[in-house]
C-alpha cells in the first residue's frame, strides 16, 4: 500500500487507487498523515478541514468522514488506518508506505553522504527522493490551513533540488547540469544558490562570458523586484570568475568522473508496460552489446520511454550513463566528429587533446569503453551513418537510440516501432497531467479529448497542460475547441510544446516528392488507402508511389495498417498528421493542382466501380459510363485491386464516403455526382459487391453530392441523385418517400430532355407503385418506360421493364398478359447472357404457375431460379426463392421441407433488415401452420405479418394476410370475426383491382 502526499493526496492498494471522496475527506487524511503516529486533536482536524469557518455540526461530519475513509480502506483490502482517541484521531501507517517519510529518509541519507564526500552517492539519493514528487504537495485538499504546510513542503523540495545540484557539481557533472540549471533559474530567478551554481557550471565549461551574463541578469532581477543587491556568495563567485580563480575549477577524482548524464525521467510516465519490458529485457543481456532502436512519429514518447528504460537498467551499468542529443530533426544535426569530441572530453582527464579524424576519435572512444559497463543513450538520430561511429566496439555496454526514422540498416539492433498510446493509457496520462479530480468530473469530455489527440502522447501532454494552466476551463470546453479540425493544431500548442512544429520537423527533412505525396494524401483525408491512391494523387506509377510511401513510413509520418487478401499494403495517416498535411497542401499547392489530384483519385475509384458494374450480371437498368471523369489505372494495378471485388468494395467503403464528401466540399460536382451514382449501382439489387453499411453509405454520398449539384446549378446531376435517393427509399421499403424523390427526378430529366434518365425513373416509379398495390398506376409508368427503352435499343432494359409489368399483370389476375410479358423478358435476358435476369424471371414464372394452381411447374421453375442465385452467391434472392419454394411445398403437403426453407428465408430477411421479405415470409409461415392445423401458431405469425404490412403501408398484402386470418378465425369457431376480416380483405382487393377480387379465397 502507498500513501501519497507529495502531489495529489492519494492512497493506492494492490488493486489500484482507493477512492477518498471530495476535498474535505482528503484534507482530513492529509492532516493525519502529516503527523502519522501522533494523536491529532479534533479541533485541529476541524481547522484543517474547514479552516476558520467550520459548520456547527463539524464534529459529527468529521466522524462521518473518518467512517467513510475507513470503509474505503477496508474495501480495498487495507487496514482501517485511522485510530480513534479520546481527544482526536491518529493515522497508523508503516513508514515505508508514506512518501513524505520516505522522502525525508532519502534526504537525510543524502546529506550524510555529501558530508562524507560521497557526492555521487548523495546525488543518487537526492534524485530518489525527488522522484517521489508527482506535482504540488497536498493536491486536492481545497481551501485549508494545510496550504501553509504544502508551501513548506514545496520550499523543502526546492532546497533538496539545490542540494542535489551541489552534489552533482561536486561530483564533476558540470556540463550536464547547465541546461537543467538554466531552466531552474528561469523558474526561480530569486534563488541565488541556483544562480551561483549555474555560473560555476558555465565557468567550468569554458563559458566565462555566459557565467557573468547570468550574474548581471540576476542582479537586475533582485534590484527590480526587491530593491537589493546580490548576496555575498553570488558576488564572491562573480569576483572569482572575473579573476579566473582556479579554485572554481573542480579537480574531480576518477570516481567522480563516472558519467551520470541522463536527464530527469518524465514524472508522469504512463503506459508502455509491454514496450518497457521488451527494452529492459534486451538491455539486461550481459554477453552482448545490446543495441535498441526506438522509432516512431514525433511526439510518440520515444525519449520518455528511452529514459524510463535507462533508469530501470542503470544499476546494470555501474560505469555510468552517457546521454547525447544528436539533433537529427534540426537544421544542423550533430556530426559524429562533434559528438565523439564531447564524449572524449567527458571520459578522459581534463586537458587531454582529442584526435583530429573521425576514425581516430571513434577508435579512442571504443578503447575507453572496452571492458566497461556503460549505457549510451543517443537521442533524435537522423540516420545510420550518424549512429554507427558512436557505437561501442564490444560487449558490456548498452545502447538506446531514438529516431523518427526506422534506421533499419543498423545490424544486430532490436527495433521497437513505438505506436500510439492505447485508449485507456491515453486517458490515464491526460488525468495525471490535468488532475484526477477534474477528469473524473467529466469523463465523457475527457474521452473526447483523448480521441481528438489520437493517442499521441505529445498531443495529450499539450492538452493536459492547457487544462492544468487554465483552471477556469472545463474539460468539455477544450473538447469543444478541439472538435473543429480547422483549429485543432492551433489549440494543441502550449509554451514551447506544439504538435504542428513537431510534425513540421519531420516534414521539412523529406525530399520534395515525399512532401508532395504527404500533402495530397492529407488533402484527401482518407481513413486508409492503398498504393494506387498515392499513385493517382501524385500522377506517378505504382512503383514510384510505393517507394515514396515507404519513405513516409520510414519517417514515421505514414503507418502501415495491414496487407489485404490481394497482397496489397494498406496505409493510413494519423489524424493530426493528416490535418498538418492538409494545411501544407493549401499553403504550398495551387488550387488547380489540388483539384486535379482529388479528381484523379476519385476518377480512379469511378473507373474501378465501373469495371465491377460492367462485369456484374444484373436485373437493373445499366448505368451510363462517366466518360472523361474516370481515371483508368495501370492494367496490372487494376487486376490486383480487383482480385477480390467483394473484399475490395467493403474495404473501400468508408474511404469512398469521405472522398465524395471531399469532392462536394471542393465544389467538384460532376465527379461527386458520378461517383455517388456509381456506388449505388453496386450496393444492392443482389450484387455480390454489397457494402457493410449500404443504407448509410448510399445516403451520405447522395446527400453530399446532391448539395453540391444544387449549389453548382447542375440540374442533370441533381436529377440523377434524386433518382438514386428514390431507389434507396425503395430498398428501405419507404415507397411513398421513394415516389416523392422519383417524381422530382422525373421532372428534371424531362426538362433536360434526358430520355434515358426519364425511362429509368418511369421504371422505378412502376416498381414502387407495384409494391404498394397501385397496379393501374404501375402499368402506366411501366408502359411509358418500355416505350422509351424500345426507342433507345436497350434490350436488357426492355427485359427489366417487361418483367416488372409481368408481375403487375399477375397481381391483377391477367394471366395471358403476365405470361406473355414474362416469356418476352426471359428470352431477352437469355439472349444477353444475363443469368441474374434469367433467375428473376424464372422465379416470377414460378409465382405465375402457382397462382394458376399448377404446382409442379411452379416447383420446377423455383428450383431452377434458386440454383442460379446460389451459383451467383446472391443470398438476398436465394431467400426469396426459398420462400417461393416453401409456399409451393406447403400447397403440395410437403410441410417439413417447407418449414426448413421458410426458416432459412426468415433468418436472412431479418439479418439484412428486409422488412418486406420478413412480412411475406411470416405470412407464408402462417399459411403453413394453418395447413398443419396449428391454429394459434398460424394466428401469431399472421398477426406479426399484419403489423409489418401496416408499418410499411402496403395495403394489398395486408388484405391477403387479413384473408388468411379470416380462415384461422373461422377454424377457431369465431365466424363473426372471420366474416369481418374477409369483408375488409375483399374491399382492399376491389380498391386495388387485384386478382383476388373475383376469387377471394383461392390464391
Amino acid at each position: 500500500m502507498e500513501f501519497r502526499l507529495l502531489g495529489p493526496v492519494e492512497v493506492w492498494s494492490e488493486g489500484g487507487q482507493v477512492p477518498l471522496g471530495g476535498s474535505k475527506p482528503r484534507a482530513l487524511l492529509a492532516a493525519l498523515l502529516l503527523d502519522a503516529g501522533r494523536v491529532i486533536p479534533r479541533e485541529r482536524l476541524i481547522g484543517a478541514v474547514w479552516d476558520e469557518d467550520p459548520p456547527s455540526t463539524a464534529r459529527q461530519i468529521l466522524h462521518t468522514y473518518v467512517a467513510s475513509l475507513r470503509r474505503a480502506f477496508t474495501g480495498a483490502g487495507l487496514p482501517p488506518v485511522i485510530v480513534s482517541h479520546r481527544v482526536g484521531y491518529l493515522a497508523e501507517v508503516p513508514p515505508q508506505s508514506l512518501d513524505k517519510l520516505v522522502f525525508e529518509r532519502h534526504v537525510a541519507e543524502a546529506r550524510a553522504a555529501a558530508k562524507e564526500g560521497a557526492h555521487l552517492r548523495a546525488g543518487e539519493l537526492f534524485r530518489a527522493a525527488l522522484k517521489l514528487w508527482r506535482g504540488a504537495a497536498l493536491g486536492g485538499i481545497g481551501d485549508s490551513f494545510l496550504r501553509t504546510e504544502a508551501e513548506r513542503l514545496e520550499e523543502l523540495r526546492l532546497a533538496v533540488i539545490e542540494e542535489r545540484v551541489a552534489a552533482d557539481l561536486a561530483a564533476g557533472q558540470d556540463e550536464q547540469l547547465i541546461e537543467e540549471l538554466g531552466e531552474l533559474v528561469a523558474l526561480h530567478p530569486g534563488r541565488e544558490r541556483l544562480r551561483r551554481d549555474l555560473m560555476t557550471a558555465l565557468y567550468r565549461a569554458g563559458r566565462q562570458a555566459d557565467a557573468l551574463a547570468v550574474y548581471q541578469h540576476g542582479r537586475r532581477v533582485l534590484l527590480d523586484e526587491l530593491g537589493i543587491e546580490p548576496g555575498p556568495e553570488l558576488r564572491r563567485v562573480q569576483a572569482a570568475i572575473l579573476r579566473s580563480d582556479p579554485a572554481l575549477l573542480h579537480a574531480a577524482t576518477p570516481a567522480a568522473r563516472l558519467p551520470r548524464q541522463l536527464p530527469p525521467p518524465v514524472p508522469d510516465f504512463t503506459g508502455r508496460a509491454e514496450e518497457l519490458s521488451v527494452l529492459c529485457g534486451h538491455l539486461m543481456k550481459s554477453d552482448t552489446m545490446p543495441l535498441c532502436v526506438i522509432s516512431g512519429q514525433g511526439g510518440a514518447g520515444k525519449s520518455a520511454l528511452a529514459l524510463q528504460a535507462a533508469y530501470q537498467v542503470a544499476d546494470a551499468y555501474p560505469d555510468g550513463q552517457l546521454h547525447i542529443e544528436l539533433r537529427g530533426t534540426s537544421e544542423t544535426p550533430a556530426t559524429p566528429e562533434e559528438v565523439l569530441g564531447r564524449l572524449l572530453r567527458e571520459l578522459e582527464p581534463p586537458g587531454t587533446p582529442s584526435p583530429g579524424t573521425l576514425e581516430e576519435r571513434a577508435g579512442r572512444y571504443r578503447t575507453l569503453l572496452a571492458g566497461r559497463r556503460k549505457l549510451v543513450v543517443l537521442e533524435d538520430a537522423a540516420s545510420e551513418s550518424q549512429v554507427r561511429p558512436l557505437l561501442p566496439g564490444a560487449g558490456g555496454c548498452g545502447v538506446i537510440v531514438t529516431s523518427r526514422n526506422r534506421l533499419a540498416g543498423l545490424a544486430g539492433a532490436a527495433f521497437l516501432d513505438l505506436g500510439l498510446l492505447p485508449a485507456q493509457a491515453a486517458f490515464d496520462l491526460l488525468a495525471r497531467i490535468t488532475g484526477e479530480e477534474r477528469i473524473a468530473a467529466d469523463p465523457d469530455a475527457a474521452w473526447r479529448v483523448v480521441g481528438q489527440c489520437g493517442g499521441l502522447p505529445l498531443a495529450l501532454r499539450v492538452a493536459g497542460a492547457r487544462l492544468a494552466s487554465r483552471r477556469q476551463w472545463t474539460v468539455a470546453r477544450l473538447a469543444d475547441r478541439l472538435a473543429d479540425e480547422r483549429r485543432r493544431l492551433d489549440e494543441l500548442a502550449v509554451g514551447d510544446q506544439e504538435v504542428r512544429a513537431s510534425i513540421g520537423l519531420s516534414y521539412r527533412l523529406l525530399p520534395e516528392p515525399a512532401r508532395s505525396a504527404l500533402r495530397r494524401l492529407g488533402l484527401l483525408g482518407l481513413p486508409h488507402f492503398g498504393v494506387w491512391i498515392a499513385a493517382a494523387a501524385t500522377e506517378t506509377g505504382p512503383d514510384e508511389a510505393e517507394q515514396v510511401l515507404e519513405q513516409l513510413v520510414d519517417a514515421s509520418l505514414v503507418d502501415m495498417v495491414e496487407t489485404d487478401a490481394a497482397g496489397q499494403i494498406r496505409y493510413r495517416l494519423h489524424d493530426l498528421i493528416r490535418l498538418f498535411a492538409a494545411e501544407r497542401a493549401v499553403a504550398e499547392e495551387p488550387e488547380q493542382a489540388r483539384t486535379a489530384a482529388v479528381t484523379r483519385v476519385l476518377g480512379g475509384w469511378l473507373w474501378l466501380v465501373q469495371q465491377l458494374d460492367a462485369e456484374r450480371p444484373t436485373g437493373v437498368i445499366p448505368r451510363r459510363a462517366a466518360g472523361g471523369l474516370a481515371y483508368p489505372l495501370a492494367e496490372e494495378m487494376a487486376r490486383t485491386v480487383l482480385a477480390d471485388p467483394p473484399a475490395w468494395i467493403r474495404r473501400e467503403e468508408e474511404a469512398l464516403v469521405v472522398a465524395v464528401e471531399l469532392a462536394a466540399a471542393m465544389d467538384l460536382d460532376e465527379i461527386a455526382v458520378e461517383l455517388a451514382a456509381a456506388l449505388s449501382s453496386v450496393a444492392f439489387e443482389g450484387s455480390q459487391y454489397v457494402f457493410d453499411n449500404p443504407f448509410t453509405t448510399w445516403n451520405r454520398t447522395h446527400q453530399a453530392a446532391l448539395a453540391v449539384a444544387r449549389r453548382m446549378d447542375n440540374a442533370l446531376g441533381e436529377a440523377k441523385l434524386l433518382a438514386g435517393l428514390g431507389q434507396l427509399s425503395y430498398e428501405r421499403d419507404l415507397y411513398a418517400e421513394s415516389r416523392e424523390y422519383l417524381g422530382q427526378a422525373l421532372s428534371l430529366f424531362r426538362t433536360a430532355k434526358d430520355v434515358r434518365g426519364e425511362a429509368t425513373v418511369l421504371a422505378a416509379l412502376g416498381a414502387a407503385c407495384r409494391e404498394q398495390g397501385y397496379l393501374p398506376e404501375a402499368l402506366h409508368f411501366l408502359g411509358g418506360a418500355e416505350h422509351l427503352w424500345a426507342g433507345l435499343a436497350d434490350p436488357q432494359a426492355v427485359a427489366h421493364v417487361k418483367r416488372l409489368a409481368g408481375t403487375v399483370y399477375l397481381e391483377r389476375g391477367d394471366y395471358p398478359a403476365a405470361q406473355a410479358a414474362l416469356a418476352a423478358a426471359l428470352s431477352l435476358y437469355q439472349e444477353a447472357g444475363n443469368r441474374r435476369g434469367e433467375g428473376l424471371v424464372l422465379r416470377n414464372l414460378s409465382l405465375y404457375h402457382r397462382a394458376r394452381g399448377e404446382l409442379e411447374p411452379s416447383l420446377e421453375l423455383a428450383e431452377r431460379a434458386l440454383a442460379i442465385f446460389l451459383d451467383l452467391g446472391d443470398r438476398f434472392m436465394v431467400a426469396y426463392c426459398r420462400r417461393s419454394l416453401g409456399k409451393t411445398l406447403t400447397r403440395l403437403g410437403r410441410h417439413d421441407e417447407a418449414r426448413r426453407l421458410l426458416k432459412e428465408s426468415l433468418d436472412v430477411s431479418r439479418t439484412v433488415h428486409d422488412r418486406w421479405g420478413e412480412a411475406c415470409t411470416l405470412r407464408t409461415l402462417g399459411e403453413l401452420h394453418l395447413a398443419e392445423g396449428r391454429l394459434y401458431q398460424a394466428k401469431e405469425r399472421l398477426e406479426e405479418s399484419l403489423r409489418l404490412w401496416e408499418t410499411l403501408r402496403i395495403d394489398l398484402f395486408r388484405g391477403r394476410t387479413l384473408r388468411d386470418l379470416a380462415l384461422v378465425h373461422q377454424a377457431l369457431g369465431d365466424d363473426a370475426l372471420a366474416g369481418s376480416l374477409r369483408a375488409e380483405a375483399l374491399e382492399i382487393f376491389r380498391l386495388h383491382d387485384a386478382r383476388e377480387h373475383g376469387e377471394p379465397v383461392a390464391l
